[in-house]
């Protein structure tokens, strides 16, 4: 892991906490929480497809059984909702595990197909199962987390407890991927045949890379449920598992920090296009799909040709010609 990277952290942490004195309004930081949490969420993406090469199409699953176990434990049982959230992260890791048993012998369109059935079990029974998540009406006056006996309730308080978390989830997701865990994930995303051969434990990280990928997306939809203080299961659709998928490939699938950025840009996208009306959501489903079917190569390609002819040019076009061309006559 290159030193510049816990470097280049802490700077991204540090203009990340000033946003929200330059933002024009409270609303928008409720949308970088939300951003926050998407972020983390689509890190356990990262873990899962773009390491381990294993499809989700059903991700918003995890996210949905650790915030209805949090809220539900908070508000039936009257526990703390620090108490609350790690139990509902934990139970969405188990369910992860259970999820990668399937994983051993599918892969592909399969797969997919596999983790979109169990997304829709599990809002069907969100749904269906009245008495305990009061059905299609959804969760309402969910408790706050308490810190030091103060109950966190404003968004600007949120903000920096969910960037806190972002960056810790960040941190371990660039462990985990630099360790021998990411290495083992990443040959059996090349050759799962070959990674056996070679003596990697398939089925044991193919687990780990469900329940990692569950763990993230259960610290997510936890917090959520107790920053938004409400939960309904309208919003736990297939179209946000869709979401995360698109953010994850826009991010660059094993890409830590494109998770992150995509995650919190694609949710502050829509909110910055309602002029548009019923146009927004057209147009912003046009550029994510250009920018999902967009060649990195060609990005690279551009960005060459843009420096080759800044560095022809700048001495005789652009003020500065020295510094545009990469010289110092100093």
């Amino acid at each position: 892991m290159s030193k510049k990277g816990p470097i280049l952290g802490m700077v991204l942490v540090a203009i990340a906490a000033v946003f929200p004195w330059l933002l024009p309004n409270q609303y928008y930081i409720y949308v970088f929480n939300r951003g926050f949490a998407n972020a983390i969420a689509v890190l356990g993406l990262v873990v899962l497809f773009g390491l381990g090469g294993q499809i989700s199409l059903g991700h918003v699953a995890f996210f949905a059984i650790a915030a209805y176990t949090s809220a539900i434990l908070a508000m039936k049982l009257a526990l703390p909702p620090l108490l609350t959230i790690a139990c509902g992260v934990v139970f969405a890791s188990i369910w992860g595990a259970l999820l990668s048993i399937p994983a051993f012998r599918l892969s592909g369109p399969f797969l997919a197909i596999c983790t979109v059935a169990f997304g829709e079990v599990v809002r069907l029974l969100i749904v269906n199962w009245i008495d305990l998540t009061n059905g299609p009406y959804g969760l309402n006056n969910i408790p706050p987390v308490k810190i030091a006996g103060h109950a966190i309730t404003k968004d600007i308080a949120w903000y920096y407890v969910l960037l806190g978390f972002t960056a810790i989830a960040a941190v371990v997701a660039t462990r985990l991927k630099h360790s021998y865990i990411g290495r083992a994930l990443m040959a059996i995303r090349e050759d799962e045949t070959a990674a056996e051969i070679m003596g990697v434990k398939v089925r044991r990280f193919k687990m780990v890379a469900f329940v990692s990928a569950a763990f993230f997306a259960g610290v997510a939809g936890a917090l959520y449920a107790h920053f938004s203080g409400y939960l309904s299961p309208e919003s736990l659709t297939g179209e946000q598992s869709s979401n995360f998928f698109s953010m994850a490939v826009v991010g660059g699938l094993d890409s830590i920090i494109g998770g992150i950025f995509s995650g919190v840009a694609l949710t502050l996208l829509p909110e910055l296009m309602r002029f548009l009306q019923e146009y927004y959501m057209m147009i912003y489903s046009l550029l994510v799909l250009i920018i999902v079917l967009f060649p990195p190569e060609a990005g690279h390609a551009l960005a060459e040709w843009f420096r080759r002819h800044l560095r022809i040019t700048g001495d005789h076009s652009l003020p500065g010609g020295s510094i545009a061309s990469g010289r110092n006559d100093s």
